[in-house]
């Protein structure tokens, strides 16, 4: 029975005219690539350009490009963005991204073909009786009729967006900007209908602009995330100065810088983008209420927002911290050969010198070899959404060993365990007469700290600029080239005890800013939650974000290193 119904249900698909359509191919990973590396490329963060250009070729030889005289303009656009990326710099990078975007816009087009007149003629029929009906409310000088009247045209806009946004985002801009402007003056305590008047007859002249099909260009101002909380900050600060209609023009500048940046909230956060889209508006309109509990409601609303949006911008370490890792590292090395040298002097073998310089030449090389090794596989498996997943993963490992470097630290800040660390090290060395084994004591001192140093630039390298890096690393190597001189001129002298005190500070500061920027990386490609306290600000430049996910594991790193100081101090 049940093989005679299959059989009949295949005949009525081969009888029945109606065969089902293909999909159309959607290219959105090449847009939003594309999009992710014009705004990396805006915040000249190159590596992660780079990672998304990557991204963008190997999208791109996937697609079908069979038949297609736009898929030429592609490949020409993107040979021009892979001869511009390399050179990092900014003005030809971002022209040729925008090069590479309205081709794809157009083999988007090719490949999906829609009839962009009937579209227009869609959103002509939906948004016209809306609006005469709008303009009649306000005419009448009807604020409650306006208003319903103005909620339908809201609510025809959210069903005919996508269409405007598609096809012309400077009327999407124009359109967007002046409902927000209309909502506020709606909301306001008192109507102003000369001003409701002069803003309906913007939206009308957008709306019939692009049903017309009249070609505008849109503003390419370089509007980021910063820009809107700038403007909140701003209007917050204009409140405190009981200037609320202050405050509204810095929200109807926020509202007219949203279209602009609305696609980064969108993406990282759609409960966000909602509920600014919806309450930036309202929250303007309530600022004129003569009740001063109502304008504190709505500035504490402007103060969480602002916050909610700090969170979502992108993290960066500063040339201190790319310097503080190499400078801590360097002068453990440094010591210890400066150690190892003065030793031999006191052991009257100085002329075994030469054989530890040459075994930390060889670990400098070795260091040089796995740093290179580990960026071509860290670059490669970052490329894309990876990368902030693999940098918060990769974080949280490099502070795990730093506690590991730390407790070593603190072991050694003493002069008598650090000069049995010493003997210990060379007894064995001097004890067989080998120039290898001494060679290999200094070698593995030099490799162990480059290698640790590699392992802590992997979590730092995809939030700093290569340019940051660079002069943190050249920074820290000018001092460490004082600090050689001086510590194999002195060596017998060393005092390891400060320094071994203060190294470990700084390397458990080093450690709770990197484990609350790697979680926050992880909150921002959604891997782990976001739990706001608002009541605290955010301190980026100690990596703390005023979420409980990434302040209960930094009260851990702390007591799991309060704990160690006490065992080490009651040990010693």
């Amino acid at each position: 029975m049940k093989k005679i119904v299959i059989l009949f249900g295949l005949l009525l698909y081969m009888l029945s005219p109606i065969q089902p359509v293909h999909a159309e191919e959607s290219y959105s990973d090449l847009f939003i690539s594309v999009g992710d590396a014009m705004m990396k490329t805006k915040a000249e963060d190159w590596k992660a350009v780079d990672a998304f250009v990557a991204q963008l070729n190997k999208d791109w030889k996937q697609v079908d490009q069979t038949d297609s005289k736009e898929a030429k303009k592609v490949d020409e656009a993107l040979l021009q963005v892979n001869k511009v990326a390399g050179k990092h710099k900014k003005e030809p990078m971002l022209a040729a991204l925008s090069v590479m975007s309205h081709a794809l816009v157009a083999f988007d087009k090719e490949q999906n073909p829609v009839d962009e007149e009937e579209q227009r003629l869609e959103v002509k029929s939906a948004f016209m009786p809306v609006l005469a009906d709008l303009q009649t409310a306000i005419k009448n000088k009807d604020a409650e009729e306006a208003y319903a009247q103005y909620q339908k045209c809201l609510s025809t806009w959210n069903r005919n967006e996508s269409i405007v946004r598609e096809q012309s985002i400077a009327y999407y801009g124009q359109i967007e900007t002046q409902l927000g402007f209309l909502r506020i003056a709606l909301l306001q305590d008192e109507k102003d209908f000369e001003q409701i008047s002069g803003i309906y007859d913007k939206l009308a002249e957008a709306v019939d602009g692009f049903v017309s099909g009249r070609e505008i260009k849109a503003n390419n101002n370089n509007y980021s995330l910063h820009t809107l909380v700038d403007l909140l900050g701003k209007a917050d600060q204009a409140i405190d100065n009981n200037q609320p209609k202050e405050a509204v023009s810095f929200l109807q500048e926020f509202l007219t810088v949203w279209p602009s940046v609305e696609g980064d909230v969108r993406t990282r956060n759609g409960g966000l983008y909602t509920k600014l889209e919806s309450d930036i508006p309202i929250i303007a309109g309530k600022l004129s209420s003569s009740d001063a509990n109502v304008v504190e409601k709505q500035q504490k609303k402007i103060n969480e927002y602002k916050q909610s949006i700090e969170l979502l911008q992108g993290k960066s370490y500063t040339m201190w911290d790319a310097a503080l890792i190499m400078l801590r590292e360097g002068l453990e090395a440094l010591l210890i050969v400066a150690a190892l040298i003065a030793f031999l002097r006191k052991a009257n073998a100085s002329q075994h010198q030469k054989w530890i310089w040459l075994g930390a030449l060889a670990g400098i090389i070795m260091s040089v070899v796995a740093a290179v090794v580990i960026n071509i596989m860290f670059s490669a498996a970052t490329a894309g959404a990876n990368r902030e997943t693999i940098e918060g993963v990769t974080g949280i490992i490099a502070v795990v060993m730093m506690i590991g470097v730390g407790v070593w630290l603190h072991q050694k800040s003493n002069m008598k365990a650090w000069n049995q660390y010493i003997q210990k090290q060379m007894g064995t060395a001097l004890s067989t007469g080998s120039i290898i084994s001494m060679a290999l004591v200094s070698f593995l001192s030099i490799f162990r700290e480059g290698a640790e140093t590699v392992i802590f630039y992997m979590g730092m390298a995809p939030s700093i600029s290569t340019g940051k890096l660079l002069a943190g690393i050249l920074l820290a190597l000018v001092i460490l080239s004082v600090f050689a001189f001086l510590l194999i001129r002195y060596s017998t002298k060393i005092a390891v005890g400060p320094f071994f005190k203060i190294a470990t500070i700084l390397i458990y500061f080093l450690a709770f800013k990197i484990l609350g920027m790697s979680i926050h990386a992880l909150q921002l490609t959604g891997h782990i939650g976001t739990t706001q306290i608002h009541s605290l600000p955010i301190v980026s430049w100690i990596g703390f974000y005023p979420t409980w996910e990434t302040i209960i594991p930094q009260l851990v790193l702390l007591a799991i290193i309060a704990m160690t100081a006490m065992w080490m101090n009651k040990r010693a």
